[in-house]
Order: C-alpha cells, then structure tokens, then sequence
C-alpha cells in the first residue's frame, strides 16, 4: 500500500515573494488606471502691488499638457472642460503640449478635439502657447484656433477688467525650435504688471526679473513623486521646477502638473490638475 505524499507547503519566503509580486501589480494598476484620471483643481491668490485695484478677484485658469491619447481621451478631455467652465474664467490659458510625439492623431480625432475644446468658456479671452510636442504632427493651431483660442508667439496682448489700466498677457512658444523671443514677448512698461506663459520651466532663470507672474507646465511633476522629494521621472528642461509656486525676486512662477502623462504611463503623488488664479492688488 503506498502512502500518499503530503503537499509541500510554501515556505516563509515564497510567502514574502507572492505578496510583494501582488502590492507592485495593485501600485502599478494604481498608478496607471486610477490616479491619472483624479483630476483636482489648485488654486493660488497672486497678490501684486501693480495689479490694478479693478482687477482684484479676476480669475485665471491653466491647464496644460494633454498628450492626448495616451492616459487622457475624449471623454477625459471633456471632463477637463466641464471643470474649466465650472470655475468661471476671465481668461483661460493652456501652456502647450495637446500632442504626444509617441501618439499619432487622425484627423477625425482632431476634429473631436476640436469640437471638445470649442465648448471652454472665458469672459474675455482663450489663449495657448505651443510646447515641444506640438510640432511632431499637424494641427495644433488648427485645433486651438478654431477653438477661439489666440496662440502667442513672442507676442504680448492688454487685458482691460472693469477699468482703463491693463495688465498685460505674453506668450512665448517652446524652446525647442529655438524660435522663443523673450525680449520681444515682453511689454516695455515697469510699472505695469506682466504675466508670461511659456512651456518649459527652465526658462524661468532668463525671465524672472522681467515678468511679475509666470506660467509654465512641461515638467508633469516629474510623473512619480514621494513626500519630500522631486518627481522620479524628470524631463528635460525643467531643472528643479518641476511643480507648484516658487518665488525670486519680484516674480512667481507656478509650473503646473498638467493633464496627461508621457513616456510612463503613470502618476504617483501627483494628481493630474488644472489651475485656478485670482489676482488682487496688495
């Protein structure tokens, strides 16, 4: 009569290794299907003592980097937008990046983008800047112009709020064409506040001694951030500032997270957002 062999039981270690396989798939699925699609809404009072008293409680919202088609599609993007006009702008800023070089876009899809984005609302004005992913296919102007959007290239424009003094909006394009002009961006009056929108928060080393108030995206936050520390995913030309507000001088710059994700697929500690400011003179 033989005798039945008895199962052989997993070891202690064996144990360690299933149960650490199975927290990186739950991080990772984390990661991938659920943070990126949290979107929050940030908000920043900006107190300046040349904002003209009209424009205390004027608001301002940013979004930016899309890379549509990867972690951020239509229906995405229509929450993004229901979002932007829940917030009531005056102006509304996106600071570049709707493509993904890695993505290709059909034209069918950039008229669905189109339609999406013709629904924000601003009170008085739409404006985009182009980050280094929209020249890798056609269609970004295309895209934002038939939205009612004014891209900037080295170009500023007055913004007029319930009275005579304006502030005044530059926009320069991404520095990967070489073909930003901070000087000609800029407005050539002192006493008048000036805000800037550029893609890649690097720049803020040339500019923080001629804007007042500087925005910028790019980076994403670095995509995988812990407490204490940058994101673990830097992207070129974001140097340290790769989110949040930061301060020197007489000028703030605040980087955006962004929308969407690039290269990895995935957000850590760093929720997808859009931007709210409300300016007040001091």
């Amino acid at each position: 009569m033989t005798q039945e062999k008895e199962p052989k039981k997993l070891g202690l270690l064996s144990k360690l290794g299933i149960g650490l396989v199975i927290l990186i798939i739950i991080f990772y699925c984390y990661m991938h299907f659920f943070e990126p699609h949290q979107l929050e809404i940030l908000e920043y009072p900006i107190v300046h003592e040349k904002i003209p008293e009209s424009f205390n409680g004027f608001k301002i919202v940013q979004f930016s980097d899309i890379h549509f088609g990867r972690t951020t599609n239509e229906k995405e993007l229509e929450t993004v937008v229901n979002q932007i006009n829940r917030l009531k702008p005056d102006i509304l800023i996106f600071t570049g990046d709707l493509f993904d070089f890695n993505i290709k876009v059909s034209e069918n899809t950039q008229n669905k983008i189109t339609e999406i984005l013709q629904k924000t609302k601003a009170t008085i004005g739409k404006y985009a800047i182009y980050g280094d992913q929209d020249y890798t296919q056609d269609g970004f102007e295309t895209i934002f112009q038939n939205s009612g959007f004014t891209i900037l290239k080295n170009q500023n424009v007055p913004i007029y709020y319930k009275g005579n003094t304006p502030i005044y909006l530059s926009g320069i394009p991404s520095i990967s064409k070489k073909e930003e002009n901070i000087t000609e961006a800029l407005k050539k009056e002192e006493q008048t506040y000036q805000i800037l929108i550029m893609h890649e928060p690097i720049l803020w080393k040339e500019v923080a001694f001629q804007a007042n108030l500087v925005l910028a995206g790019h980076s994403l936050g670095g995509s995988v951030r812990f407490p204490f520390t940058n994101g673990i995913f830097p992207l070129e030309n974001t140097d340290s500032y790769q989110k949040g507000i930061f301060h020197q001088g007489d000028s703030t710059m605040v980087v955006s997270s962004g929308i969407g994700t690039q290269n990895f697929t995935v957000r850590f500690g760093n929720f997808p957002s859009i931007t709210l400011y409300r300016l007040y003179h001091e």
